[in-house]
Parts: C-alpha cells; structure tokens; sequence
C-alpha cells in the first residue's frame, strides 16, 4: 500500500489547484474502495485506479495529447474527453512502471466503459458516477445497484453517458455505442430491470 499512499500525495499535489476535482477523485477512491471489497477485487489497485483516473484533467490538451499515440489522438479526435483518460492511464504507466494491464485499462477507460472491462474496470466506472459529491445524479441509486449487480450498474451508467451525448445533439464515439451494445448484451436475461 506504499504506492498508494506515494500516489495520493501526487495526486493531491497535482490537484490541488482544483479543489472539486480533488474532492470528487477522492469520493470515487472511497466508494471504488467499498466495490473492491464487495466483489473482493484488490484493494490497491482499485485505490490506484481511483486516484488515478482524473490525473491529467487539469491539464491542457497539449499536454494530454503528447503522451498519446498519432493512432489514440486521430481514433478519438470527435471525443477528445477521452484524451485525459488515455493520457492518465500512459501517465501511470510509466511514472510508476505499473504493468498491470487491468489497472491500466481501468483508468484508460472510465469515459464510457469498454466492450471488455474487467471487474476492476467496471468498478471504477461505476465508481466514477456514484461517488456521493456527484450531486446531479442519483449516486445513491447507482451505488446500491452496483453492490448487487455491478453489470448492471455500469449498463444503466452507460445508458446514462450515452443519453446525455444525445441529449447535446452530439454523436456517440462508435467505441461508446459497442461498449453498450455488448454490455447490453451480456446483462440481457440477467438483469432485474429494463434499461
């Protein structure tokens, strides 16, 4: 957990300057924490992910798009909200030489899900919409989902994700569209509720 605790002071440090989303990346952290346990993920990486997962949102776009890929920048070039997700999770990669390609992928991620999301990864997206200081969503609702159904969680948090990119008249990132699609797909039959 040294890592951890070495991370939180980064992220602290580097937010600082932004005291809600430091607020908000620590609400997440906690209830990633809470999931973690529910689903007996490993609490370190869930921490990791967490606070990782905003880390290159105060930055410009300069910044965040010289630790990415000519293939990542064009792939997102209509979604550029993707760029600091994909910029944290290279960031974390080789800042702290962290390998593990879950924990990777989580923060990579967290936008709008992916077609293939490990439990990690569906904890810190749901984690990411139902940290309490979200105060424009139902985080209550989708916490308590998520702790008896994570699937199902992260289907209605993508639902949501993609309504509001309609909502703004704006069109869904093809990855966006796959990612419900096959979450959809996967929970379909399963689910308690029709989304």
């Amino acid at each position: 957990m040294m890592l951890v605790e070495k991370i939180k002071k980064d992220v602290e440090k580097k937010l600082s300057k932004d005291p809600k989303r430091l607020k908000h990346t620590f609400g997440v952290y906690e209830v990633a924490l809470k999931l973690a346990e529910v689903y007996h993920v490993s609490k370190e990486d869930a921490s990791i992910a967490a606070l990782f997962h905003d880390y290159m949102k105060v930055d410009d776009m300069k910044t965040q798009m010289a630790l990415l890929s000519d293939n990542d920048i064009q792939h997102y070039q209509q979604a550029k909200v993707m760029y600091h997700a994909l910029s944290a999770a290279k960031c974390l990669e080789k800042k702290y030489k962290i390998k593990n390609k879950d924990l990777i992928n989580a923060v990579r991620y967290h936008v709008w899900g992916h077609k293939q999301m490990s439990l990690l990864g569906k904890i810190i997206f749901v984690s990411d919409y139902c940290e309490p200081n979200r105060d424009f969503l139902d985080t209550t609702y989708i916490y308590q989902l998520a702790v008896q159904n994570i699937d199902e969680a992260v289907l209605y948090c993508m639902k949501l994700t993609l309504d509001d990119v309609l909502r703004k008249k704006k069109m869904p990132h093809e990855d966006q569209i796959e990612a419900y699609h096959k979450m959809k797909e996967e929970t379909d039959g399963k689910t308690t509720s029709n989304h």
